[in-house]
């Protein structure tokens, strides 16, 4: 009930702005300096310039006028602007999880084939790359729904446009703006255009630092401070030396490093009579009990280019890009404390520490007409080249425990005698490290075509496909020995279809029908999970490499303005039918023999990817009002009902806790794994989930103009983990405020606001398990007589892994309340 009360609270705030507006119905306004009105926007959903009311299917735009109005400072804020697109990274820095339309991207489901597609400047890159601090970003455009036949790479939920200001050739400008705020972030970023040849060649360069307290949560166990740092720039150069050709280059370059500690509670706060660990820790307390950092760097270059030959009323377009990616993370291993302070400071501080390098290059040549062919057709064909290596390679340091444990479950025939007591003398000896390399390659291409026919003034008629030709390779050795289960010599091709019927009754609404289909390869991920697992069953086996996914989108909408352009009204209702759609199964347990032959349980952290049958049915509207010159009010709505149709998926119906491996065979009739017949949701988000933004403006004397805006995002009643009983969440509403005043030219802007008015504080994860630790401790050695008929021959010493559970659960929150004030200026072409 709390949350309704601030969704309504919240709505009613925003709503009573617009009392003073019918007052001051007078003076025209420019759309941009407006913002949030419905001012037409342009848009390259289908590679020309088109008004988003005439696009065939749903296109959130997010302009730079939004960016800068509600002060985006991170890519991951424009889901703020987006309902049911839902971004995040992990803690880690290394992957990113999006997911729009009801279904999730998870990259241990779906490695670098997600359920969204993103784009720079009309080239595919890594979404990490992406989920930086934005500046100098002309528009950003969300494409719901199947793409890949007139866009990149193919992708079932949709795909993410970015666009970076291109320089103007006829005027010097440029703009500067700075942010700080309460919670320690310093923000400044700005560029500079610079005409070299007027109207023939032009340079701009931009840039952005920043300096914050990256996710504020501190540690009972160090005095470190967290911190994000970034820096960013890009050099960007346009040229049009003839007519008929026009040439574009940018280099974008950004560093971010990060150090940050890993929330926890108290286990006491989701189980009656659990423990408080250390010490009672709440989620309001945002607090951590790791005893060093999780620290990780990322440093990002891209490398993008465009051409594009116009002659004979036809269009030769060519985009290049190369992306090299450079991401180095260290990860504390006891993210609980599990060992405590009394431990050793080495074992306490025990990490993995992972170097991640890989390199994208894309090449895409299309031809398409600039001139309507016989007044009917228009068309699309062209080709797509995409390259990615990406080897990773890391060093596990796992603690080894000297003395001697007899685990009888494991050996149950071992004979115990005098000498040997199981957990007696133990005592930490050192930190075993683990190298662990995993080399891997993808490559794609692909042709594609589409052709849109024009019958007469009202009706439109589109057909598009795109044929893929995919091959992944990818191998893993352990300690210098290769995994053989693990390696991948993937060769496959697929075709995907696309088409639309739209039809305008007037010249104010329109109504349309799409088909879409949709393919992404299977994941290689899971084998790397067991690569310690010498004895894989069928079952086991089954699961190592999932079969490709395949999707059918239907789609019916309607988009309509009234009352003379001053309101628009745009509806949208789709289903999407998967097969074998890439779905994580998180922490799954299973049994089988180490490569020393003792008999463990493994756990498949953070996921195991399965393929299961899926199905989504959604609907999606929008509405813009301008009520006067001075006041204009809008809000976005998605609701997305996805659900596994009676999917086989891995669990762990062992009752909670850690299961033994002889408890894993008896539960399971002899089989490594557990299996369930689920239909629960598909994805992780909330089904509903909505926007609603708002401004009016007065003017202050002759040169300057007061303004006051909001922005109200409401999340429904989500689950993250079916599996997880502890991380359901309850629908929430935050509420953003900004005031400011401007120059009546846009000269100079000064904004004071407070993001999360209310303090909104919500737990959006909680882990199933409490955190725990991974350790070994020795079986047996050569040297203790007793051990003799229990040791392989040759083999000198056993050792036997354990893991320990703590009294936390891991969880992450909605960001706290926070202050702040932007100041900018701007001059020329800006």
């Amino acid at each position: 009930m709390k949350s309704v009360r601030t969704f309504v609270l919240a709505s009613a705030s925003l709503l009573s702005l617009a009392s003073p507006a019918f007052a001051q119905d007078t003076a025209a306004k420019d759309a941009d300096q407006a913002g949030f009105g419905n001012e037409d926007i342009v848009v390259q959903a289908r590679r020309r310039d088109e008004s988003q009311q005439d696009v065939p299917l749903v296109v959130n735009a997010v302009t730079a006028a939004s960016i800068e109005k509600l002060n985006l400072r991170e890519f991951q804020e424009i889901q703020t602007l987006v309902p049911g697109l839902n971004l995040a990274s992990s803690a880690n820095g290394i992957g990113a999880q999006a997911s729009l339309r009801g279904v999730a991207y998870d990259v241990n489901a779906s490695g670098n084939n997600g359920t969204i597609e993103f784009y720079l400047n009309d080239a595919p890159l890594a979404a990490g790359i992406l989920f930086q601090s934005m500046f100098d970003v002309g528009q950003i455009e969300v494409l719901r729904g199947p793409q890949g036949t007139l866009r990149g790479r193919a992708s079932p939920s949709g795909s993410i446009t970015v666009t970076s200001h291109r320089p103007d050739m006829n005027e010097a400008g440029g703009y500067l703006t700075g942010t700080i705020n309460d919670i320690g972030t310093r923000n400044l970023n700005g560029a500079i255009n610079v005409p070299i040849i007027e109207g023939i060649l032009a340079l701009r360069v931009a840039g952005v630092y920043e300096e914050g307290d990256g996710n504020r949560v501190n540690s009972l166990n160090s005095t470190v401070d967290p911190y994000q740092k970034t820096r960013g720039g890009r050099i960007s150069l346009r040229a049009e030396p003839v007519d008929f050709l026009s040439l574009s280059a940018s280099y974008t370059a950004t560093n971010r490093q990060v150090a940050q500690f890993d929330q926890v509670e108290s286990l006491s706060q989701t189980v009656v009579g659990g423990p408080n660990g250390q010490a009672l820790i709440t989620a309001g307390d945002r607090q951590s009990v790791q005893f060093i950092p999780r620290r990780y760097e990322q440093d990002f270059k891209v490398w993008n280019w465009q051409a594009q030959a116009r002659f004979a009323g036809q269009k030769l377009d060519y985009v290049g890009s190369v992306s090299d990616s450079k991401l180095d993370s260290l990860d504390p291993s006891d993210d609980g404390a599990f060992f405590g302070a009394t431990y050793p400071l080495a074992l306490r501080q025990a990490a993995q520490v992972t170097n991640t390098r890989s390199k994208q290059t894309t090449h895409e040549l299309r031809l398409s007409n600039e001139e309507r062919i016989s007044g009917i057709f228009d068309y699309v064909v062209g080709g797509l080249y995409n390259k990615l290596d990406a080897p990773t390679s890391l060093v596990t340091q796992t603690p080894l425990f000297a003395g001697f444990f007899i685990p009888q479950a494991a050996f149950p025939n071992f004979v115990q005698t005098s000498g040997i007591v199981p957990g007696a003398g133990v005592s930490f000896a050192q930190l075993v490290n683990t190298t662990v390399t995993r080399p891997a390659s993808t490559k794609e291409q692909s042709l594609f075509a589409n052709v849109t026919a024009h019958l007469g003034e009202a009706t439109e008629l589109s057909a598009g496909t795109r044929y893929i030709d995919y091959k992944s390779t990818g191998s893993l050795t352990v300690g210098g020995v290769a995994v053989p289960a693990a390696t991948q010599n993937l060769k496959t091709s697929h075709w995907i279809y696309s088409a639309s019927l739209k039809h305008k009754f007037t010249p104010d609404i329109m109504a349309y029908a799409s088909f879409g289909s949709s393919w992404r390869p299977g994941s290689a991920t899971n084998p790397i999970q067991f690569r310690d697992l010498t004895n894989p069953g069928a079952l086991l086996s089954s699961f190592y490499f999932p079969g490709d996914e395949t999707s059918n989108s239907y789609e019916i909408g309607v988009k309509s303005t009234w009352l003379d352009n001053r309101l628009r009204v745009n509806v949208t209702a789709y289903r999407q039918d998967f097969k074998n759609y890439a779905f994580s199964a998180q922490n799954i347990y299973a049994a089988g023999t180490d490569a020393q032959g003792a008999q463990r349980v493994f756990l498949a952290a953070p996921a195991l990817a399965v393929g299961v049958p899926a199905k989504v049915d959604g609907v999606e509207g929008e509405i813009d009002f301008r009520l006067s010159d001075r006041f204009s009010i809008s809000g976005t709505a998605s609701y997305a009902l996805s659900k596994i149709k009676n999917g086989v998926v891995p669990c762990n119906n062992y009752g909670g806790g850690v299961p033994t491996y002889a408890q894993i065979l008896a539960a399971n009739n002899g089989q490594q794994i557990a299996t369930c017949n689920v239909n629960y949701r598909a994805g992780t988000s909330a089904p509903f989930a909505a926007t609603v933004q708002s401004e009016y403006n007065h003017p202050i004397g002759a040169s300057m103009q007061g303004y006051i805006r909001g922005l109200m995002t409401f999340q429904g009643k989500s689950q993250n983990d079916p599996a997880n009983t502890f991380d359901d969440i309850d629908s929430y509403a935050q509420v953003n405020l900004f005031a400011g005043i401007r120059d009546a030219d846009g000269a100079w802007e000064l904004t004071g606001y407070v993001k999360n008015v209310f303090n909104v504080e919500r737990v959006l994860t909680r882990t199933a398990q409490p955190l725990g630790v991974s350790y070994q401790q020795l079986f047996c050695s050569a040297a203790v007589p007793q051990c003799a008929g229990v040791l392989p021959a040759g083999v000198p010493a056993i050792t036997y892994g354990q893991s320990g559970s703590s009294a936390y659960r891991g969880i992450t929150m909605t960001a706290p309340r926070e202050f702040g004030a932007t100041f900018t200026v701007r001059f020329g072409s800006r």
